[in-house]
């Protein structure tokens, strides 16, 4: 069993370090074109947290922080890293998890994911993660799609 202390600070340290900035339970990446939302999500029923991940698309107006309701892509993170949703998902569930469960979880925070969520604030790069189907795994906002997509 892991205390949230622990738990938030083996998601938060990295994602500081990478230029991430911190509000309430969401961490925030401005990019040229897009802002990466990496918000903590708890469970109503037990210690489990889920890792969402939102993309808010400059082109559709200007805001600094926004909801991860309202962002134009969100998922869960494991959607795009579905070979890692094991450890994700052990890794976030309080109850199950461990001190090298969550050296794992920064780990892969450091490896994968932020270098991820660097690609997605780039809007060429996101038309291509588009077409090539990688962000069809969560909720993409119609007018995102049709943006990104340009049809």
């Amino acid at each position: 069993m892991i205390d949230k202390k622990s738990f938030k600070k083996a998601i938060g340290i990295p994602l500081e370090k990478a230029g991430f900035f911190k509000r309430g339970q969401s961490w925030y990446l401005n990019g040229k074109d897009a802002i990466v939302v990496i918000n903590l999500q708890k469970s109503n029923w037990s210690e489990l947290y889920y890792i969402n991940f939102g993309i808010w698309l400059n082109a559709f107006g200007d805001t600094q922080f926004p909801q991860l309701n309202h962002c134009h892509l969100y998922y869960r993170i494991e959607n795009y890293f579905p070979e890692e949703r094991e450890l994700i998902v052990t890794s976030c569930d309080l109850d199950r998890s461990s001190l090298e469960k969550l050296t794992q979880l920064s780990r892969f925070i450091e490896q994968q994911l932020i270098p991820f969520a660097w690609e997605c604030t780039d809007e060429t790069k996101l038309r291509v993660l588009m077409i090539k189907g990688v962000l069809n795994g969560g909720l993409v906002r119609h007018e995102a799609k049709v943006y990104l997509m340009g049809n």
